[in-house]
């Protein structure tokens, strides 16, 4: 069914590295994104063809063995020769000087293993840039899975800080990347794929069956790759995976303040932002957000996973891991069809908001917005009564326009009410009260009534449903 090992997309990022490739000078661009995500076959595609070029799987080994297997390639690939086992500077020092007389490409996997082999070779990297960069041809790329000891790499504090010529952070794929894989499915069908699977391709490249209730199935049997995939992965990464596996299944469960994170995982107050702080900027599996409207620095935060399939691992696999142990699927996938709308939910929200991000770049909304997210707060009344969401808000505080959308993953049309109460909602948002020029939108799965036609018409609301947002994003 998916489009299994074939190169998909990645068109931004392909069309990045050739212009800089084109450039014929020095480059050092790093690629930066956690694993899984096809940097290594990106990588083998832009080789593809490629004279005078060299790749490099970092080993996990021993600094001498490293040396002799670096030494061995350069040897292979560009001719370069050394007396014994070289040093790193040596290595470094030849490859240099070759790269004087003739362009070469340089790609170092898994870049971030040097800090276990020897830190000095960045010390020693850094060398060679200083004194041979301006004369150099040598294009070189350092790819890594670590995200936060990647960005370690390149901090202030570190030798190679300011030695970079570019970078490219390397993303999942949003939801339209997804026509492309399955250009024949249905987009109801896609939405429910990217809600489990999310944007990434290894993940994608499972799916075999045209039903979504097969799919699921193999999701949950242990003979599935991704059956243990998050289990595998956090392990690997982490070493208190314990303390992350319980912030992962209550952040998946709902749960979104860094207070009751911490109580329904058994950590401190005191302690939670640390593990938050690994989840957001090391592994990229959780986000915070706060109220579009306020300050970034506002008090109000909340978390939430950044990867569907984390997501639906955590919520339906890991909570019921001894009855799929002892085989009883049907049964937990009777539970997963029964709450899978309600799971779809917030990936609609985040896919609606993908669509409102392309058409603001088409300059198709009434004004182009600067930013936008999720909206919430309190108003005064009565205590339990008194807070309001809204699921996507967009602003231009230059223009003091703002755009208040609700988005709407259910079978039955959206009816006037729910354009009623965005509209009253509204009214609590504190930014530019007075001044500014409101627009509403509502987005549908399954369309509207006559009466919410009506209203909207009479009112100036925008009404999106899927057919729309499958027009503009494929």
């Amino acid at each position: 069914m998916a489009i299994k090992y074939e190169f998909v997309n990645r068109k931004d990022e392909l069309k990045y590295i050739e212009d800089e490739f084109s450039k014929g000078d020095f480059r050092f661009i790093s690629v930066i994104g956690r694993r899984r995500l096809g940097k290594t076959r990106f990588l083998g595609r832009f080789l593809k063809r490629k004279k005078g070029c060299c790749y490099i799987l970092v080993p996990e080994l021993n600094d001498q063995d490293a040396r002799t297997e670096i030494a061995r390639s350069f040897h292979e690939n560009f001719g370069i020769s050394f007396l014994g086992l070289p040093s790193w500077d040596e290595m470094f020092e030849k490859l240099f000087l070759h790269s004087l007389k003739e362009r070469v490409i340089v790609v170092f996997d898994e870049f971030q293993r040097f800090s276990r082999i020897d830190n000095s070779v960045f010390s020693y990297l850094q060398k060679h840039i200083d004194k041979s960069a301006s004369s150099s041809k040598l294009f070189l790329v350092v790819s890594g899975s670590s995200i936060g000891m990647m960005h370690q790499i390149f901090e202030y504090a570190s030798p190679l800080y300011g030695r970079r010529t570019g970078q490219m952070p390397f993303e999942p794929f949003g939801f339209a990347a997804l026509a492309d894989w399955f250009p024949e499915m249905p987009a109801d069908m896609r939405v429910y794929i990217y809600a489990i699977y999310g944007g990434t391709p290894k993940y994608l490249e499972e799916l075999e069956s045209v039903t979504l209730q097969d799919n699921i199935r193999k999701l949950l049997s242990r003979t599935s790759v991704l059956y243990s995939e998050p289990e595998v992965l956090l392990k690997t990464e982490l070493r208190e995976s314990n303390t992350y596996f319980n912030m992962l299944k209550n952040i998946a469960s709902g749960m979104s303040r860094s207070s009751e994170i911490a109580e329904s995982s058994g950590i401190k107050n005191t302690s939670i932002d640390y593990y938050l702080s690994i989840l957001i900027n090391d592994l990229d599996l959780v986000r915070k957000e706060v109220p579009v409207c306020d300050a970034e620095s506002s008090r109000k935060a909340s978390y939430r996973m950044n990867d569907n399939y984390f997501r639906f691992w955590f919520r339906f696999v890991y909570s019921h891991l001894s009855e799929l142990e002892m085989g009883n699927y049907e049964r937990v996938l009777q539970r997963i069809e029964s709450e899978l709308d309600t799971f779809t939910g917030p990936v609609f929200e985040d896919i609606s908001k993908q669509f409102l991000l392309e058409m603001n770049k088409h300059g198709s909304l009434p004004f182009t917005f600067e930013k936008i997210g999720n909206q919430w707060g309190k108003f005064k009344g009565e205590p339990g009564k008194n807070t309001y969401e809204i699921d996507l808000v967009a602003i231009n505080t230059g223009t003091k326009q703002i755009l208040f959308c609700e988005c709407k993953w259910q079978k039955q049309k959206v009816g006037a009410e729910v354009i009623a109460e965005l509209m009253d909602k509204a009214r609590h948002v504190k930014w530019y009260n007075g001044e500014r020029k409101e627009h509403f939108a509502v987005i549908s799965r399954s369309g509207f009534t006559p009466k919410a036609k009506s209203l909207a018409k009479d009112n100036g609301v925008l009404l999106f449903d899927l057919g729309d947002i499958g027009r503009i994003m494929g």
